[in-house]
């Protein structure tokens, strides 16, 4: 499990082993916004290499890998080089992905600078690159020795990447802890979103999930819930070349696979629409649907051609392996 420090405690760690190469990934946006900000604050990375790559999901595939690979060689990096992920998702993903790959696996450490990256790419272990459209095709799990979670890289976000970042804190409030959720719920995701408290919570919900099922074999898909639609809208809006970012997809999925919790109070599933459909784009799917499947047919948790859906039985308590197949959630969309 990655253990959660501070610059300066990072900064301590790797100035410990001052002969060991550290290299920094980074993208486009990290660069320009993030990269002299971290500098100004670790003496132990003024000299460590940067590799930049392009800013967005198109960047979370193979080619970006075999770049990154290329640029480790070309420097001389070994089995004790450290990587060093600097940015959002897709920087946490592709460089775990590569830590766990190169020279059969070396150690990174992440550093998420979006409130998303904290909460969920690099928490956890997992990583993946896309396929394609198709989300998280290859990846495998690669716990970082360290994870950096300070807010004064929130600072550098755009309002909305923040509110972006807000969709998977709720997910994860709304599986495990009500309490959290109303509180979410009844704030400015603004203000959520940058409140490192609320963040923190849900990184501790997070953790304490994967150390149960580290393996995503039982508890740890409850962390899925909105995912499955969600994904699909993604990638489909990837196909169609619009901009969608990723919570804004999980806030649909989450939306729209409330038709199929039965369980759940009325109530609380209005409450639950009612912020969702004010915060985010609500896009209507029902005809869209036979898209959506292309994609959601490729979801890892599909089992006898049903969809492993994680459902919410009342708004802080979530059940996974919810066997659901194509009429059933067809019914619920129109």
């Amino acid at each position: 499990m990655e253990r959660i420090v501070s610059l300066s405690s990072l900064d301590f760690y790797l100035l410990k082993a001052p002969q060991r190469q550290k290299v920094i990934i980074a993208d486009s946006n990290t660069s320009e916004l993030c990269l002299s900000v971290l500098i100004y604050n670790m003496e132990s990375l003024i000299d460590a290499q940067i590799i930049e790559i392009e800013a967005g999901e198109e960047s979370k595939n193979l080619e970006t890998y075999c770049s990154i690979v290329e640029a480790l060689i070309e420097q001389g990096a070994d089995k004790d080089t450290v990587l060093i992920a600097l940015g959002g998702g897709v920087v946490c993903d592709v460089a775990s992905f590569v830590a766990s790959t190169f020279k059969r696996g070396i150690e990174v450490c992440l550093i998420p600078t979006t409130t998303l990256a904290m909460v969920d790419a690099a928490i956890g272990g997992k990583n993946g690159l896309n396929i394609g459209t198709v989300k998280n095709q290859i990846g495998n799990i690669k716990f970082a020795s360290k994870v950096c979670i300070d807010e004064v890289f929130l600072e550098t976000l755009e309002a909305r990447h923040i509110v972006n970042g807000v969709a998977e804190m709720l997910k994860t409030a709304l599986i495990a802890d009500r309490q959290l959720a109303y509180e979410i719920m009844q704030m400015p995701p603004l203000e959520a979103g940058t409140n490192i408290q609320l963040l923190k919570r849900c990184i501790r919900i997070k953790q304490s999930i994967v150390r149960k099922d580290p393996n995503d074999k039982a508890e740890r898909r409850l962390l899925n819930f909105g995912h499955t639609i969600g994904h699909a809208i993604e990638s489909l809006a990837m196909q169609e070349g619009r901009d969608l970012l990723h919570g804004e997809a999980i806030a649909n999925g989450m939306y729209h696979i409330l038709n199929l919790c039965e369980q759940m109070p009325q109530e609380e599933k209005d409450i639950l629409r009612t912020y969702l459909s004010t915060h985010f784009t609500i896009e209507p799917i029902a005809d869209k649907m036979q898209d959506l499947f292309n994609y959601m047919n490729a979801d890892k948790k599909n089992s006898n051609q049903c969809f492993n859906l994680v459902l919410l039985e009342s708004i802080g308590k979530g059940v996974y392996n919810c066997s659901t197949d194509r009429e059933q959630i067809l019914s619920c969309m129109k």
